[in-house]
Formats: C-alpha cells, structure tokens, sequence
C-alpha cells in the first residue's frame, strides 16, 4: 500500500508489466492489488514488453520512464488517461515499435470517441516534462485537441524518431473533435527539436501556437520542417508564434537546420 517507486530492467520474456485481479493470500481469501502510492515507474531493457496495462492503473503515477521496450506498440489507451491526472513526467527512449503514445481501446468495440472538451480537459493536466528519443515509428505526439490541455508543459524535446511527420497530429477521429485555430502552451519554457529528418510540421493545419514563456527554442536537422517560427515583443516576455504555412505557399520559410536558440527574462520565477 506505501510502495512509492518500481524499478524494472534487463529482463527478457515479460510481456505484460500490469494485471489487475485478485492476489490470492490464503486458501479462504484474497486482496485487490492495489498500487495507490505509486509514483514513479521506471522500465529499462525489456525487449518482449507488449502491454504496461492490463485493468491495473497507478492513478497517483507522477513519473513513468519507459527505454529500450522494443516490442512496445503504445503507451496508454484514451479509456485509461483520465485516471493519470496527476502525471508529471514522460519520458520514451528507443521504443522501436512504438507507433502511438496514446492509442483507441481496442478491447470495446463500442467504446466512445473522446471529445475535444475530453481531451483538453482530461489529458495530462500537471505534465511538466515529455522526451521522446529514438522511436522511430511514432508519426506525432498527440492529437492536436490536447494541446491547449498541457497547461503546466515545460519541456518538450523530441528527438531522434525519423518518420515523425509532426509534433501534434490529426487524430483518426478529427471529424468529431473542434479544435481552436490559437493554442497557448502557457508554461512551455524549453522546446528541443532534433535530427527529425521527415518532420514537416509542427502540427498540420492552420493552428497558431503561442508560447509566452519560451525559454529556449533548438532545431536541428529537421530539413524538411515547413513551420515558420515567428516573435513578437511584449513587454520582458518574448511571445513565440508557430504558424503552419499553407500548402503550395511560395512564401515560406524553412527553419534552419542549424541551432535557434530565443532567450526571455524573468521566466523562471
């Protein structure tokens, strides 16, 4: 009931990590496993892992490290992320299947499509910190609905995953989603983009990202990034737009694949 950290690594054969169910302690009864006080999970080196969940979710999860998973198809599924309000640290490395951070619960064939009002609202609310590295199916991060839900995001770094086509993507169900033309990312201090050699938008359609507290913004070797990135002065904040250019515009212009680093004060009070 008290246990606050799992650490996993450098096992081969396990394929699930989480099953809920009975723990059965003596022949007359049982107990609910319960995990209550976890807040960090750390899995390192555990090539046949397919699944982290089954019907057992740490609701309390404040940091999950995920590396090295080779077999690992997806992360969470859009049933289970509105129990992980209190996540406050993602960070994915070297997961070479991985094609979906958040995927559709495939076990209900009924299940419902979460609204654009869902997902901002329930998705991630205290995430301070995401890092992906070297996952090099994943084609975006997140539908583009969440972003305005990630108010408390402070640094994303995105690097090394060479079919990324776009930070926040159209989700399958975009149809039934409204999503806002402006997205603030409020708290975002830190943005790293590096060697995503097919990413071509920071997110596809005419959504204007704001970041009124940008700290550092890296690009490197994203020579096919189409976003133009654009500041603007007000007062000691230095407000960051990104603006997707529209398809077949002459006018353009292509980040550099060279470093861009734009510097604000007072952002860390």
């Amino acid at each position: 009931m008290n246990l606050k950290k799992i650490s996993i690594g450098n096992l081969e054969g396990v394929q699930d990590l989480m099953q809920g169910g009975r723990l059965v302690t003596n022949r007359r009864g049982g107990h609910e496993l319960s995990l209550v006080s976890l807040e960090t999970l750390c899995l390192n080196l555990l090539p046949d892992l397919r699944c982290l969940w089954k019907g057992l979710l740490p609701s309390n999860l404040t940091t999950l490290k995920v590396n090295e998973c080779k077999r690992l198809t997806r992360v969470f599924t859009d049933s289970m992320i509105a129990s992980l309000v209190q996540l406050q640290v993602l960070e994915i490395s070297n997961c070479e299947e991985l094609e979906q951070i958040i995927a559709k619960d495939n076990d209900n064939e009924n299940d419902q499509i979460l609204s654009g009002s869902d997902l901002q609202s329930s998705c991630f609310p205290n995430l301070r910190q995401l890092e992906i590295t070297g996952c090099n199916k994943l084609k975006s991060l997140f539908p583009v609905a969440m972003a305005s839900g990630l108010k408390k995001l402070q640094i994303l770094e995105v690097r090394e995953s060479s079919q990324l086509l776009e930070v926040f993507g159209q989700d399958d169900h975009a149809s039934h989603v409204i999503v806002e033309k402006e997205m603030v990312l409020p708290d975002l201090r830190l943005l790293y983009l590096e060697k995503l050699p097919n990413i071509v938008y920071f997110s596809h359609g005419c959504y204007d990202f704001i970041f009124p507290r940008l700290w550092i913004l890296d690009v490197r070797q994203c020579p096919k990034l189409t976003t133009r990135f654009a500041t603007t002065s007000n007062g000691l904040e230095l407000v960051l737009q990104v603006s997707q250019v529209a398809e077949g515009s002459s006018t353009g212009c292509s980040v550099p694949t060279s470093t861009a680093i734009w510097w604000t004060r007072d952002v860390w009070e």
